[in-house]
């Protein structure tokens, strides 16, 4: 995809997150409720929001014995009013365990009225909820209605769900004083706080619960098959979302409170509280391998990259581990614990980012992107309308988009990748075969043409000296001279069969041209300006690159009439050249007959490998430049 289409594309979701937050500003509840705190039900009431309807405040404490007015002048002089729409947000756990939370409820209608004051679990381990009531029969008292925890089993809650919901009774015209004790033990201090009537929360609850379990089975059905597609084909890219998802069904079960009445060993520090820490830790690892193997086709000069993600992995590891000590130990590693675990998943949301891009700029891979902005795309519009609005910034917010959507279209993305790269496996898979059976054909003439050489040359050359031997009238000194020519070309055809294959090319072609330099009367000499960077090409373009040269070289020593020859390595930016040079007598390549074996063999293997052969072969001297591209070398080739 051309520059162009990237930045356009860029500029068009940058104005798309503009309008979304001015939206969000616009239509947004207010930041605070113009009548202060608390609120007045009415006939038509069904559910509000009470986030930017309540005093709270950090510390406060009751005082045993206090009567009504004394502690409402407390709470009027302790508790701010919250002005976050989103959540009533305290803080960091470690800095703010505990939090309270004051309002006031009237009923304006004329009938009793049956309400559910309820807030998620998964921010808040613990809530405890008093009511003043005024008027005779409980004067100067406050009530403490329930405590509920994240492990109260579903038969001592209020209703069968795990969000901690309390039932209220308001009386016509008598308003009512609520007072939240909340605790939180592990992350951030935070809850969206929702007032509702026995009807709208007993159907939210059933719709969340059904909303809860097809999300819970569509990751953990997409996982297994994940799982197991990528260990049958195999693809670590399909294994490793696999182990993403698995983790992201074990993430969403604690969300909804569905891994709280799980038995936890007393003997550790695993509790229904600390196993979110210890899910989100091994997901943050397995989102760390997933995107290694989606992006390791490009990352390759990237020497810290794995040394960097092992660390990573390490860390969260090491976290994990630290939960096997005993309860006790729990206060000491707790707030680093949770320090690092936002650190991580900070860390993945920028390491996911840069390397999307580093993907699609180097080779095109465009999902890992598209889902990245996908899913940061509502964490940006919620932080852009709170700072517009004069909100407190959380680094967690209830994500508006509905998770199946960022599923369904991460699975996507995904089966898509996986079907490309089946695609293309097949593919390289058979110009594997291709090549094999290629190599095999150059192979068998390569040694049908040695015995032709042998019969032709050698054999031509023995039977001659043989003649001369066996001749009455023979001139004594030529059958030595024959056999001396003899012995130098079955020297020389002894040299070409010596395969160097697991040594660098450099060395092989140094190696050629020192022994065909022991017996030939032609001075070749070599040199490599590469710095050694054709030693990094594949090592089956090195192995053709070779045997291309030794064709060469034993067309200048037979053919070529030369006193002197070269082989030189260049390079630049972009490519490589070879180029093989003689002062022979040359020939013409275009009357030329090119069709004997070995001027076949180098057409071959040249197009085995993706080299361009150029030949200029004047009548002074035989000039052959062979011509690759730079970036098939890998940087990490062992040589």
């Amino acid at each position: 995809m051309p520059k162009f289409s990237l930045k356009a594309g860029l500029s068009l979701y940058g104005v798309a997150l503009v309008v979304l937050t001015l939206l969000d500003v616009f239509f947004s509840s207010p930041s605070a409720n113009p009548a202060g705190f608390g609120y007045r039900l009415t006939n038509s009431f069904e559910q509000t929001s009470l986030n930017n309807r309540v005093l709270f405040a950090p510390e406060f404490h009751l005082i045993p014995g206090e009567s009504l007015t004394s502690l409402t002048g407390r709470i009027r002089q302790t508790f701010s009013l919250n002005r976050n729409v989103h959540a009533i947000a305290f803080g960091h756990s470690s800095v703010v365990p505990v939090g309270w939370v004051y309002f006031r409820l009237t009923n304006a209608s004329k009938i009793p009225k049956e309400v559910v004051l309820s807030m998620p679990q998964h921010r808040c381990s613990r809530a405890t909820l008093f009511l003043e009531r005024a008027g005779p029969l409980r004067a100067n008292r406050l009530d403490s209605i329930a405590t509920l925890l994240n492990d109260t089993p579903l038969a001592d809650r209020f209703f069968l769900s795990y969000r901690h919901a309390f039932p209220i009774t308001l009386l016509p015209g008598q308003p009512v004083g609520v007072l939240l004790r909340t605790s939180a033990y592990v992350g951030y201090h935070e809850f969206d706080l929702k007032l509702s009537s026995r009807r709208v929360f007993l159907e939210d609850a059933l719709s969340e619960i059904i909303q809860a379990w097809l999300i819970i089975f569509s990751c953990l059905i997409i996982g297994i098959i994940s799982l197991f597609i990528g260990f049958t084909t195999p693809s670590r890219l399909m294994s490793t979302f696999g182990f993403v998802m698995v983790m992201s069904t074990l993430q969403i079960a604690f969300f909804y409170g569905y891994l709280s009445p799980l038995p936890y060993p007393k003997e550790t520090s695993f509790t229904s509280i600390t196993i979110g820490t210890n899910i989100r830790l091994l997901l943050d690892a397995a989102i760390q391998l997933f995107i290694y193997q989606a992006i390791k086709p490009v990352i390759r000069d990237f020497r810290w990259y794995k040394p960097a993600m092992w660390t990573l992995i390490g860390i969260c590891g090491g976290c994990i581990l630290l939960h096997l000590l005993p309860p006790h130990f729990h206060a000491y590693f707790n707030l680093p614990v949770n320090r690092i675990m936002t650190g991580m998943s900070l860390v993945n949301l920028v390491w996911m980012g840069y390397f999307s891009l580093v993907a699609y700029r180097r080779a095109g891979i465009m999902y890992l992107g598209l889902f990245y902005l996908l899913l940061i795309g509502d964490f940006v519009v919620k932080q852009l309308s709170d700072v517009i609005q004069g909100n407190e910034v959380s680094l967690l917010k209830y994500p508006v988009q509905h998770p199946l959507l960022l599923i369904a279209m991460l699975t996507y993305l995904i089966a898509s990748q996986f079907r490309r790269e089946l695609v293309t496996r097949q593919r390289l898979q058979k110009q594997v075969s291709t090549t094999r059976e290629d190599m095999n054909t150059l192979r068998r003439e390569e040694i049908e043409r040695i015995g032709r050489d042998l019969h032709d040359q050698v054999g031509n050359t023995l039977a001659s000296a043989l003649g001369y031997i066996t001749s009455a009238q023979a001139n004594a000194d030529k059958p030595h001279e024959l056999i001396r020519d003899a012995i130098r070309e079955l020297r020389f055809l002894s040299h070409n069969l010596v395969k160097d294959d697991d040594r660098p090319l450099t060395d092989k072609v140094e190696t050629l041209v020192s022994r065909i330099n022991d017996f030939s009367t032609i001075v070749i000499s070599f040199a490599d300006y590469t710095q050694q960077q054709i030693d990094q090409l594949p090592d089956l373009k090195q192995q053709n690159m070779y045997s291309i040269i030794q064709e060469l070289l034993t067309n200048v020593i037979r053919h070529s009439q030369a006193t002197q020859a070269s082989v030189q390595f260049f390079c630049d930016d972009t490519g490589i050249d070879v180029s093989v040079e003689d002062d022979g007598v040359g020939f013409d390549i275009s009357t030329e007959n090119t069709s004997g074996i070995g001027i076949q063999n180098i057409y071959k293997r040249a197009a085995l490998s993706g080299i361009e052969v150029l030949f200029d072969a004047a009548p002074n001297g035989t000039s052959i430049l062979l011509k690759t591209l730079l970036h098939d070398a890998d940087p990490n080739h062992p040589h």
